[in-house]
């Protein structure tokens, strides 16, 4: 496959939309239905996090997924936007694409669906295989302007939201994606977005978390079957990705309500705690495609997390009490060694990856707050330090929390270096 590439541009009416939106907390399909809202209604696109909702699918090989296609998100949008599909088509191809950009009424954007492999703009271009949304803005014979909310940080790179300039033949291999099946596209109106009752949302979140328990005990045991099977751990990381920003969206939109500061803090707090376990699950993914063992304690988190949703979905539903704070584990303190200070070795490699004065940062400081660290920078970091200090840091302790900050990943070493014999010279 060969793409001639994207030029980023601006657009005076969707540039600024791509700056307001919380692109952070919203998946790919999302992201361009939040768009189209904010559009006609600023800051209407946070009602896509109402929902706190566990709905499984199953995959062709008969394992359980979470579900976070098209259709479903189109449902939630028509439901928390107002947002409604005038025009539905399958299967264009670039042509098709520009001869309907040039019939949309008032020039209106297309949300389209297509395969990112053959997406020029993003970092999946040539590596992965899956469903994306795009807006097509304008396009004629030699090129196409398109936009895009989606954030991510992946193994290939960082997709940012943005606008962009693209080649006709670039619009051409987005549709088509080097399948039979051509784009997807839809023609949406925003609407008006309905005024949802908080009280009455947070109580239905409620009944649907405790009637998804049965899912949950059943995707909590595929989970544990996943940490040996390479595939399946592939696809439980993907979903925890989509979990992570579910549940950040819900607390975005929890705080956008207001007046229910104890339990908003408990969603945000919950929240994080599933952007941790994601962190960690791709780590864990990284480690297994090198041959070495999963800790199961990654499966035992993802049902820990889903209970505790269920739990603050119950909470959080009108006359119930707030939650309590989690408590928070002392750090590890292990007895020096004669091999040098591991926290020096591992404050020295974050520096040399970020490039930061790690010395002037507060210990406690989250690795994840840090300017470009991202999951793939945690791995390197921890490859580079375990190679300085000839240790190899044991699966399951690499949880949530021993990843979490600055200290907690220094003591991490330490207590393995403290663990581990010093290879005679």
């Amino acid at each position: 496959m060969t793409l001639a590439g994207a030029t980023p541009a601006t657009d005076d009416l969707w540039s600024p939309v791509l700056a307001s939106i919380q692109a952070g907390a919203l998946d790919c399909m999302q992201a361009n239905l939040a768009m189209l809202a904010d559009r006609r209604h600023p800051g209407a696109h946070l009602a896509l996090g109402a929902y706190l909702r566990f709905k499984l699918t199953i995959e062709p090989d008969g394992r359980p997924a979470v579900a976070a296609a098209l259709d479903d998100r189109l449902t939630e949008a028509q439901a928390l936007l107002g947002m409604r599909v005038t025009a539905r088509r399958e299967g264009l191809d670039g042509t098709g694409l520009r001869d309907l950009a040039a019939e949309a009424p008032g020039h209106a954007p297309l949300y389209v669906v297509a395969d990112a492999y053959s997406m020029s703009w993003v970092p999946y271009a040539g590596q992965r295989h899956l469903d994306h949304s795009f807006l097509l803005l304008r396009a004629d014979s030699r090129q196409a302007l398109i936009a895009d909310g989606y954030q991510n940080n992946t193994e290939w790179g960082q997709a940012q939201p943005g606008v962009w300039l693209i080649p006709a033949t670039d619009l051409d291999a987005a549709a088509c994606g080097g399948q039979d099946g051509g784009a997807t596209v839809l023609e949406l109106d925003a609407g008006s977005p309905p005024r949802l009752d908080p009280d009455v949302v947070l109580a239905g979140n409620a009944t649907a978390m405790a009637a998804a328990r049965p899912d949950i005990e059943r995707y909590a045991a595929a989970a544990r079957a996943a940490v040996s099977d390479p595939t399946a751990l592939a696809r439980l990381v993907l979903d925890v990705w989509l979990l992570s920003r579910s549940r950040q969206l819900h607390a975005a939109w929890l705080a956008s309500v207001g007046d229910r500061p104890d339990g908003t803090a408990a969603a945000e707090q919950l929240a994080q705690a599933w952007l941790r376990l994601s962190t960690l699950a791709f780590v864990a993914e990284r480690r297994a495609r090198r041959g070495q063992a999963v800790s199961p304690a990654i499966a035992d988190q993802v049902d820990e997390l889903l209970r505790a949703d269920i739990e603050l979905a119950r909470q959080l539903a009108p006359a119930q009490a707030a939650p309590s704070a989690t408590a928070v584990a002392p750090p590890v303190t292990p007895a020096a060694t004669g091999r040098g200070d591991p926290r020096a070795v591992v404050t020295d490699e974050l520096g040399a990856i970020t490039g930061l004065n790690v010395a002037s940062l507060e210990p406690g400081t989250e690795l994840r707050s840090l300017p470009g660290f991202s999951s793939f920078r945690l791995v390197d970091l921890i490859e580079r330090a375990e190679q300085r200090l000839g240790v190899e840091l044991d699966p399951d302790d690499l949880t949530a929390d021993s990843l979490r900050t600055i200290s907690s990943l220094c003591d991490l070493f330490a207590a393995a270096t403290a663990a581990t014999p010093e290879l005679a010279s």
